[in-house]
């Protein structure tokens, strides 16, 4: 099976993706008052404010370096292609001055290690401020996962270090919310072996492999219908096509690359299949 939704580390530079991070959403709340929030002239620096704890719980999940400090959730080198500092900087914009999150190697930062993020966050917005202790706060967190980690395994790792927190004492609600689990694929076969010498000859330079830090469902679900089958993912895509935002791009020598090696992967496949 082979899946189209990926394509090369850069233009050029043909590109097997491997690996794919799972994920898991976890919300975590804290709930200090009874009723409504408070004033805080009345009550601040006695009265618990819940948007504080919160803050302080969220502030254990990273040490500081930036590297995630949840225990259980697994994270190992990454040897396969990988983007430079200076490329990565630029794919994500980030600001001249502000340093990357985490230390070691940046493909084990963003595909074979875990990765934790604050994707919501309930709070006044700060053109209508209250001036209130807040009396309950919640946020909801996405983990992305080892490729060969099991999602929920890593959900639970996630949930019992947040629960084990007491920020200023005070207790928190933790739930769980969906699991995806993430994708490696073998590294031997007659198609694997057929995709290698494809790309390679298409491009006219040694195929490389990659990893991807987003999930792909579809290939979890294909891979688990049938087992035995071999899973390819390459296409016409690169690190700079900027896919699903503005401005996505993908260049037409890619495509007519990516097509080249289409066809030589079905015959060299055939040939390959043949001998097996």
């Amino acid at each position: 099976m082979v899946i189209a939704d990926v394509g090369n580390v850069r233009p050029g530079e043909p590109t097997l993706t491997v690996a794919l991070r799972g994920s898991a959403q976890v919300a975590v709340e804290v709930r200090t008052l009874a009723g409504g929030g408070k004033h805080s002239g009345m009550f601040g620096g006695a009265a618990p404010d819940a948007r504080l704890a919160l803050i302080r719980l969220l502030a254990t999940l990273h040490d500081e370096n930036g590297d995630v400090a949840v225990p259980g959730l697994r994270r190992v080198p990454w040897t396969g292609a990988t983007y430079t500092d200076e490329e990565f900087r630029d794919l994500a914009e980030v600001l001249d001055g502000v340093p990357l999150q985490g230390t070691g190697g940046l493909g084990e930062r963003i595909w074979s290690g875990p990765a934790i993020t604050v994707v919501a966050f309930d709070a006044p917005p700060t053109t209508a401020p209250l001036n209130a202790v807040a009396s309950s706060a919640k946020a909801v967190l996405n983990l992305r996962v080892h490729p060969e980690q099991d999602a929920r395994e890593a959900q639970a790792a996630l949930i019992s270090f947040l629960e084990a927190q007491r920020p200023f004492g005070i207790p928190v609600t933790v739930t769980a919310g969906q699991t995806g689990n993430g994708f490696a694929a073998a590294s031997a076969g007659p198609a694997y072996d057929a995709a290698i010498d494809a790309l390679g000859v298409a491009w006219g330079a040694p195929t490389q492999h990659l990893a991807a830090g987003g999930s792909i469902p579809i290939v979890n679900s294909l891979a688990e219908a049938v087992p035995a089958a071999e899973v390819l993912l390459f296409g016409a895509i690169d690190g700079y096509a900027n896919i699903h935002a503005p401005n996505e791009r993908v260049l037409v020598s890619e495509v007519e690359k990516t097509t080249v090696a289409i066809a030589l992967f079905i015959e060299e496949y055939a040939r390959r299949w043949a001998d097996a």
